[in-house]
């Protein structure tokens, strides 16, 4: 089992099962009905997963730049988000954009802003690219259109990885060429809200657990890890400790 992996707050379930993703039909049913969502994040080296709490879903996104101010990104899913560039400790708001603001990236000085509101499968988004001129203003210019609304983005080496309810997207910052990594028809089902690399595999916080990506040929193995005690269903879907189809333990 993965020393690494910490279980963030009193509600985190005691122990983790790996299973194959599940099958379409009641398992995905079932799997959507479930109450409990999860977030990953690297911490300090360590893969960790916590409980996503309606709070969390709600919190601002925060880009500090230097001493000049920051970019408070506000997201309140349909009604509406914004851009605003803060300064002054607070005191000066400055709105930039009306969009639905879900994650930053830096590239080259150039901070970038995923932006989208999802409908199940249906959704679009946004690349926004803000330049900083020697005015002290913000030159901003929308740079790309997705099929897909962003949920959650991981940034890596002039890479941003976005995950949608369809699947994970790469977008090269440099060309701002995108190309999907995995694709997932069902997974608009599961809110997915979060994505991380740790130890050369993909890990994205959903409904009912966390979603596994590891390099499979020129694809990826998907896999979950679930709670213990929600291996599978009985009854009218509730979760139960029942026979794993992929093995237990975090570590396999």
């Amino acid at each position: 089992m993965l020393t690494s992996i910490a279980l963030v707050a009193a509600a985190a379930a005691s122990s983790w099962t790996v299973i194959d993703a599940p099958r379409p039909g009641i398992e995905w049913q079932c799997t959507s009905m479930v109450k409990q969502q999860w977030t990953t994040q690297v911490t300090g080296g360590n893969l960790q997963f916590s409980p996503r709490t309606p709070a969390a879903k709600n919190r601002d996104l925060v880009w500090a730049i230097g001493k000049r101010g920051m970019l408070v990104g506000r997201n309140r899913g349909l009604a509406g988000g914004t851009l605003e560039w803060v300064t002054d400790s607070g005191r000066q708001r400055r709105t930039l954009l009306d969009i639905s603001p879900v994650a930053f990236a830096e590239h080259r000085g150039d901070i970038f802003v995923a932006a989208g509101l999802s409908h199940r499968v249906l959704g679009d988004g946004s690349i926004y690219r803000l330049r900083s001129r020697s005015d002290g203003q913000w030159q901003i210019e929308k740079v790309l259109d997705l099929e897909e609304a962003p949920l959650g983005a991981y940034a890596r080496n002039g890479s941003w990885y976005l995950v949608t309810v369809l699947g994970v997207t790469r977008l090269d910052l440099r060309t701002l060429q995108t190309t999907r990594v995995h694709q997932n028809m069902y997974w608009w089902h599961l809110d997915p809200a979060s994505i991380v690399e740790h130890r050369d595999r993909w890990y994205i916080g959903a409904r009912r657990g966390v979603i596994r990506l590891t390099r499979d040929g020129d694809g990826y193995r998907e896999q979950w890890m679930v709670p213990s005690d929600c291996k599978t269903f009985v009854g009218d879907c509730e979760c139960s400790p029942g026979a794993a189809t992929a093995g237990s333990g975090a570590g396999r």
